[in-house]
């Protein structure tokens, strides 16, 4: 259970990450003026293309499939990024409504894997309990044919 205890740890630092991700940007949106803000953003959607390509290097070199996931949530925050003004202006929403829309996404996407994530350890943990395994064995006795002594 130390496992998950660490996993669950390392999703919840990487979604409060998020969180306060999508927070600066309400707030860069509030305070700054319209061209400011979009010359800033679109500096921070090409940050965020960089630090994806940077997490999947690492998963790569480290052969960790975990990293690899986390890469992927990143790269889908940064092309959210990158269509968040063209998605605002096309269904004619404010922009702080899409992004209180993708951080609420975010955090019901973290709740699911926390879900699934305990399923499974859960389960794994519950088989560890049972020693059938080590009881039955699944190799078939051979005999060995004997020859009928007739006296």
């Amino acid at each position: 259970m130390n496992s998950y205890k660490k996993n669950v740890f390392i999703n919840l630092a990487i979604l409060f990450i998020y969180v306060a991700y999508f927070y600066l940007l309400n707030y860069m949106f509030y305070n700054l003026t319209s061209e400011k803000f979009i010359e800033i953003y679109k500096y921070i959607s090409l940050g965020m293309l960089f630090v994806s390509v940077t997490i999947f290097e690492i998963a790569y070199h480290k052969d960790k499939g975990i990293i690899a996931v986390f890469g992927i949530e990143t790269l889908v925050l940064a092309i959210n990024t990158l269509i968040s003004i063209n998605m605002v202006k096309r269904f004619n929403i404010t922009f702080v409504k899409y992004i209180n829309f993708s951080c609420a996404v975010y955090i019901i996407y973290y709740i699911f894997k926390f879900v699934i994530t305990y399923t499974k350890e859960r389960k794994k943990y519950l088989e560890s309990l049972s020693d059938i395994k080590e009881i039955v064995t699944s190799e078939p006795q051979k005999k060995e044919a004997k020859r009928k002594n007739t006296n």
